[in-house]
């Protein structure tokens, strides 16, 4: 029918992580690529995470690797704060989890985020599986897919 709700997203997926190292628990990687929302200004996202190796052992059920996202040149020159390192996410922004289960094999989990207000970010993950996320024998990945609602025509 005219006039309902339907999701529009856009053209492409953006890989924001592409790790090719393991990464171990309460580690935080990320910041490979930049979200670029500043044309269509998107205001949310799916976002999927992506190990198509294996883990160190298997992850505890429902442990997470959470999402965090830096929000860069927000007032046309300065990034929100600091870039997270090591195992301190700094001040960065916590978008969302994507909750594992107990096994130790390819996982690909996507969720739904918010990103009013985003134009541009980078975004990190921090392993909260309590194991070992490989990543050197084939990449760990997030992909980010901005979408919107608008009117059926």
């Amino acid at each position: 029918m005219a006039g309902e709700a339907q999701l529009k997203f856009a053209a492409a997926s953006t890989t924001v992580i592409d790790l090719t190292s393991d990464l171990t628990s309460n580690s935080v990687a990320g910041g490979t690529a930049m979200l670029d929302n500043s044309t269509d200004k998107y205001p949310r996202a799916l976002a999927t995470f992506n190990n198509p190796g294996t883990f160190g052992a298997a992850p505890t059920n429902l442990s997470v690797v959470n999402l965090f996202m830096v929000r860069q040149d927000v007032d046309s020159t300065s990034d929100d704060t600091s870039t997270p390192t090591g195992s301190d996410v700094e001040s960065s922004e916590w978008v969302g989890a994507f909750p594992l289960y107990d096994t130790d094999e390819e996982q690909r989990v996507t969720i739904d985020v918010d990103l009013r207000g985003a134009l541009k970010a980078h975004f990190y993950i921090e392993n909260k599986s309590g194991v070992t996320i490989t990543g050197s024998a084939s990449h760990i990945y997030v992909k980010i897919t901005p979408y919107t609602l608008m009117p059926a025509a």
